[in-house]
C-alpha cells in the first residue's frame, strides 16, 4: 500500500515538473523530463513556442475539419429539399389527400390549344402541377385581404402578397387569382365535392372551351370471310364540347364583423368554397332548373343512360342490385363500379330497415358487393317533396369535371355599405362536365323515403 502511494507521489511530482518546464520554469532539465519519456525533447523557451505553434496547427486542422463537415451537411440538407420538393410535387395536397406518393396523372391531348391536359383524380391536386411556390396565404387571408382593403392591420404585407402572386386587380374592384393560388382554390372545391369523392376526374381548361371524344357505340365486330365485303356499323366515338359555365356566390358581411372577427379568414374560405362546391355538385347531378342552360346539365339528363325507374319504398338493398346489373350488362367492369350518391333522406331509410324477422330488430345487412361500394349521402343528390328520392350508381371515371384555371372576386362595398354598413365578397368560377361514356351511369329513380 505505501508502495502504491509512492509511486502516485512521484508522478504527480514528474507531472509538475513537465508543467513548469512548458511554461518556460523548468525545475527540472527538459532533457532529464524527455530521456524517462515524460515530455519531447524541448530546451527552455523553444519548447513552448513549438507547443504554441502544435495547439495552433491542430486548431487549424480542427477548423477545416468543421467547415468540410458543415458543407457536407448543406450539401445533405439540399438533397433532403430537393427530395421534398419532389414529393410535395407527387403527394396530394389538401383535396382529400392521404399523403401518399401519387402515379402521375393521365394526360389528354388538346387538338386546339397543341397542349398536353393533365387529367386528375380525387387524390391527385391540382397545386402540385404548378411546381415549387414557397410560402402563399391561405385562401381565405386572400379574401380578408381583399374585405378589408386598406383598413387590415397588414394591408400593406397583403398588397406586396397579391403582386407576388399575380393577382390582379380590375377598375370594378375585381380581382382575378391565377396561378398556384387559383390551383389551391380549386383543391378545395374539388376537396368538398362529393362527384369528385366518387370519382369524378379534373381537367383544368386554358380556354372557354374542350372538345372531347365520347364513347357512342361499342365497335362493330364480325368474323371475315376471303373476299368478302366488311360489314359496317354505326361510328363508335362522338364530340363532346365542355363550354365554361360561371357559378357565382355572394357573401354578406358587416363591416365591424370583418373588421373584429379573429376566424374571419377561415369563416370566409369554409363559406364560399363548400357553398359553390354544393352547387358544383347540385348541377353535375341533377342540372339547374333556373336557368338550366347557364348550368350543366347534369347525370340525371342525360340521354342513353341506364336507368331502374319505379322503385318504390325499399324493403331490401335489391334496387341497388338491379342497378349494379345495368351497368355489368353494359360492360362496365365491377370493379369499376363506384360510389352510390343520394341523398341523406335515402340513408335514414335504409338504416331503420330490419330483417323481416318477427320480433327480429337486427338491421338489415346489404349484400356484399352492394356492401363494398362507398355510399356518399348529400343534399345536392335529388329529393322531391321530401318522400322521393333519386340515386346514382356509376363508374365515376367516365365523368369529366372541367375547370378554368382562374378565380374572379370582387367586393361589392357600394352596395351595402351606404344602407346597412355591410360589405359583400361576389366569387365565381367557371366550371363544366362531360361524361365521356353515357352507359357507365344509372339513374335509380322514384324511391320512396
Amino acid at each position: 500500500m505505501k508502495i502504491t502511494h509512492f509511486k502516485f507521489a512521484l508522478i504527480a511530482l514528474l507531472a509538475l515538473a513537465a508543467i513548469c518546464a512548458i511554461a518556460g520554469y523548468p525545475v527540472v532539465s527538459p532533457e532529464i523530463l524527455a530521456s524517462i519519456g515524460v515530455m519531447p525533447m524541448m530546451i527552455g523557451e523553444t519548447s513552448f513556442a513549438e507547443i504554441t505553434r502544435m495547439i495552433e496547427d491542430q486548431g487549424r486542422a480542427a477548423a477545416e475539419f468543421r467547415a468540410k463537415q458543415i458543407a457536407r451537411i448543406d450539401a445533405l440538407s439540399d438533397s433532403k429539399q430537393m427530395i421534398e420538393d419532389f414529393m410535395a410535387k407527387m403527394t396530394a395536397p389538401g383535396a382529400g389527400s392521404t399523403g401518399t406518393t401519387e402515379v402521375p396523372p393521365e394526360t389528354y391531348y388538346d387538338i386546339k390549344t397543341k397542349k398536353v391536359v393533365p387529367v386528375l383524380n380525387h387524390a391527385q391536386s391540382l397545386k402540385s402541377l404548378e411546381g415549387k411556390q414557397g410560402t402563399m396565404p391561405s385562401v381565405g387571408r386572400l379574401l380578408r385581404g381583399i374585405v378589408l382593403g386598406g383598413r387590415a392591420d397588414d394591408a400593406n404585407i397583403l398588397a406586396e402578397e397579391r403582386k407576388a402572386l399575380a393577382i390582379n386587380s380590375d377598375p370594378s374592384g375585381g380581382y382575378t387569382v391565377a396561378g398556384a393560388l387559383s390551383a389551391e382554390w380549386i383543391d378545395l372545391l374539388r376537396a368538398n365535392m362529393v362527384l369528385s369523392k366518387a370519382g369524378c376526374r379534373t381537367i383544368p381548361m386554358d380556354t372557354g372551351t374542350l372538345a372531347l371524344a365520347r364513347v357512342v357505340d361499342a365497335p362493330t365486330i364480325s368474323w371475315h370471310a376471303e373476299n368478302a365485303a366488311l360489314g359496317t356499323g354505326d361510328p363508335t366515338f362522338g364530340a363532346i364540347n365542355m363550354k365554361a359555365r360561371t357559378v357565382v356566390c355572394l357573401v354578406r358581411l358587416s363591416l365591424e364583423l370583418s373588421q373584429d372577427s379573429a376566424n374571419i379568414e377561415q369563416m370566409l374560405q369554409s363559406t364560399i368554397t363548400n357553398a359553390m362546391s354544393g352547387a358544383i355538385d347540385k348541377a353535375g347531378l341533377v342540372g339547374m332548373t333556373t336557368d338550366a342552360l347557364a348550368a350543366p346539365s347534369g347525370i340525371m339528363n342525360l340521354t342513353g343512360r341506364n336507368t331502374v325507374t319505379s322503385v318504390g319504398a325499399p324493403t331490401s338493398w335489391d334496387f341497388l342490385v338491379d342497378g349494379m346489373y345495368e351497368l355489368l350488362a353494359d360492360n362496365v367492369p365491377a370493379d369499376q363500379i363506384g360510389a352510390f350518391i343520394a341523398h341523406p333522406a335515402l340513408w335514414k331509410k335504409m338504416a331503420k330497415l330490419k330483417t323481416g324477422i318477427t320480433n327480429d330488430k337486427t338491421p338489415l345487412e346489404a349484400p356484399t358487393e352492394v356492401a363494398a361500394i362507398p355510399k356518399l349521402w348529400t343534399t345536392a343528390a335529388p329529393l322531391t317533396s321530401g318522400t322521393t328520392a333519386d340515386g346514382i350508381i356509376a363508374n365515376w371515371r367516365d365523368l369529366i369535371f372541367g375547370v378554368r384555371k382562374d378565380i374572379n372576386v370582387r367586393v361589392l362595398s357600394e352596395a351595402f355599405m351606404g344602407s346597412n354598413l355591410q360589405v359583400a365578397v361576389l366569387a365565381y368560377a367557371r366550371v363544366d362536365f362531360a361524361a365521356t361514356r353515357v352507359q357507365s351511369f344509372c339513374t335509380l329513380e322514384g324511391i320512396t323515403v
